[in-house]
């Protein structure tokens, strides 16, 4: 069966996980300045923190796989 694909040209991929999406936030010039240093440095901590907090998070999957129980 052939999957209908449609990319557009140019466009870049959107980040697989927030950590990724974080990362090229903090490179991005044009919404600091829109957003402002302090308020981009605390969304990003406060996201940052989301992130080691889902990290931290076994799943029922990791728990059934990994875990000796």
């Amino acid at each position: 069966m052939r999957q209908a694909r449609q990319e557009a040209k140019g466009a870049k991929k959107l980040p697989l996980n927030l950590l990724d999406a974080l990362r090229a936030l903090e490179k991005s010039s044009m919404l600091k300045d829109a957003l402002g240093e302090d308020v981009m440095a605390s969304y990003l901590r406060l996201k940052h923190d989301d992130w080691n907090a889902y990290s931290r998070h076994l799943t029922e999957w990791e728990r059934q796989t990994t875990l000796d129980c």
